[in-house]
């Protein structure tokens, strides 16, 4: 199994359970930085979660007179919690959205290095996550289930007859509609996809365009 496959097998492992981890994982992400990262990215969201849903029991034993205002506080101390958490994004434009995304891809160089066809058992596994299916019309050559503003999004290269483009799999967030933008060395595409959206990237120069509909045909 060459190195890249072990970080995929790897992160599939952690995204289920990052506190139960076989063996041969623990000693992977004792030699690899990027997944002992990955590791501590999701033990910290699901800290953040935690943190945000836990209440006190004496919460629970107010009067009934008491009960409605109390309800009210703890759903605001909740949704602060969130906030505070990780979640404060919400309120950023657009852009912002694009600028993670660029600042993600520049934390996975080695993505845009595979060539060989991910295996389908692993694709699907990844792409689970999101509750999403992908008909291969073009190849994957990488897969992988990343954290991502506060959830673990499906992270794909797939390859064109113009070079690999990144496609990231946003089904947590509201992509209203089709939006272009470049930022740092990449450029690329936002669109809109069932109840989330895509990210579709690409090192500037490179074209993408031809590929887009391809690839937003094939999910599902």
């Amino acid at each position: 199994m060459s190195g890249i496959m072990d970080c995929k097998h790897a992160r599939l492992e952690i995204g289920g359970d990052p506190h139960r981890l076989s063996a041969e994982v623990t000693h992977h992400i004792a030699t690899c930085a990027a997944c002992a990262k990955f590791r501590e990215e999701t033990l910290g969201m699901e800290s953040r979660l935690k943190a945000a849903l836990e209440l006190p029991l004496q919460h629970f034993r107010a009067s009934p007179a008491k009960a409605a205002p109390r309800r009210l506080a703890l759903a605001a101390s909740v949704a602060l919690a969130v906030l505070i958490g990780g979640g404060a994004w919400l309120f950023r434009p657009q852009n912002a959205l694009a600028e993670e995304l660029v600042q993600h891809l520049r934390e996975e160089p080695g993505s845009w290095q595979t060539h060989d066809p991910v295996q389908p058992e692993v694709l699907s596994a990844v792409l689970a996550k999101a509750g999403v299916k992908y008909d291969v019309r073009l190849p994957v050559s990488y897969a992988s289930p990343c954290p991502f503003r506060g959830h673990i999004v499906p992270h794909l290269v797939v390859q064109t007859d113009r070079g690999p483009l990144t496609v990231i799999v946003l089904a947590h967030e509201v992509v209203k509609s089709r939006s272009e933008f470049s930022e740092g060395e990449y450029h690329g595409v936002l669109l809109p996809a069932g109840a989330g959206g895509i990210a579709v990237l690409a090192p500037k120069g490179r074209e993408y365009a031809s590929a887009v509909e391809t690839v937003l045909d094939g999910m599902r």
